[in-house]
């Protein structure tokens, strides 16, 4: 997301190592994690320099990284090319506008780059422990290739136990496990045979919701054919909203969903993958936290070079 939202790459895929900023937002997210639900806090506790340090620590360089940007304008638009034009665009930027620019600014860093490390993380946990699902999405991807000789999203995206894979993924480990807030309408809201008063902040935890055995059948079992040949084990696919639902939804699905894909198929088309030991299972599980979003362990895999299977033309009919 660095060389997409800020013509600057971060460089931790070839140094192997957390860039200053992440680790800030990180630390950021565990706060906002635990105390998301107490909005009123914040205000306290920014005036307190023990636990605000961290925080203007990464306002800073959320600065350094906005104000590099626009002194470095890229050849290509990037994300923050159209949120900059808006902004210049006022006769006179106000100073929470101002602020508006950089929280913009961090909330792309977050939601374009944690979200899906996460998501390819607890992907790949889940196929290591399930190799049968690892089986059938790996011949997926060698039908793939046969079929076509480049990759192509637009290809990528009719694979379609690839993304019953995914959809069980996140469906276990949603993205925001506490999900979002919304408040009720002023004049209040019934939900079934409940009455929620009027501008109440209401919530629905994506994690336990998920996990509803009247919702999914085996809810805590990963089963991708309840997205193709097992639809039964599924009261209603449209109550599964991993990006939200509404004007309020994930801007950057498709993004997501388009990286997820590319990773795993790349991978899963050279590589067998499985757990290091026995304990990494219930090492990862336990280790999971909620920090508004979800934040994984270190998960430690095999990645073995596979025979690549040849199958059979897929026949047209």
């Amino acid at each position: 997301m660095g060389d997409l939202a800020f013509g600057k790459i971060f460089d931790m895929l070839s140094n192997g190592t957390k860039h200053p900023f992440m680790e800030l937002t990180h630390s950021h997210m565990l706060v906002a994690g635990s105390l998301g639900r107490l909005a009123w806090i914040f205000s306290l506790l920014e005036r307190i320099p023990i636990f605000n340090q961290k925080t203007c620590e990464l306002e800073e360089r959320i600065k350094q990284l906005v104000d590099w940007r626009i002194k470095n304008e890229p050849d290509v638009p990037d994300i923050l090319s159209w949120i900059l034009r808006d902004y210049f665009g006022l006769s006179k930027p106000k100073g929470q506008e101002t602020l508006n620019l950089y929280g913009d600014a961090q909330l792309i860093a977050v939601a374009g780059s944690d979200t899906t490390a996460t998501s390819l993380t607890c992907l790949f946990f889940e196929l290591a422990i399930n190799p049968q699902a690892l089986h059938n999405v790996q011949e997926e991807i060698d039908r793939y290739h046969l079929e076509y000789s480049t990759l192509d999203h637009q290809n990528l995206s009719k694979l379609s136990y690839l993304q019953a894979c995914i959809n069980e993924s996140m469906r276990l480990y949603p993205l925001l496990p506490s999900g979002l807030q919304r408040i009720t309408p002023p004049e209040g809201l019934q939900v079934g045979s409940i009455r929620l008063p009027g501008d109440t902040i209401v919530s629905i935890p994506s994690y336990a919701f998920n996990r509803d055995e009247r919702l999914f059948k085996n809810a805590d079992q990963f089963i991708s054919e309840r997205w193709t040949t097992m639809t039964e084990l599924t009261r209603d696919s449209s109550l599964f909203t991993p990006f939200s639902i509404g004007k309020y939804s994930c801007v950057g699905r498709q993004l997501g969903l388009m990286e997820i894909r590319f990773v795993a198929s790349q991978i899963l088309r050279v590589f067998d993958v499985k757990l290091a030991n026995s304990n990494t299972a219930k090492e990862f599980a336990s280790g999971l936290r909620d920090s508004f979003t979800l934040a994984c362990p270190s998960l430690h895999l095999v990645f073995t070079r596979r025979d690549i299977w040849t199958p059979s033309p897929i026949s047209e009919k």
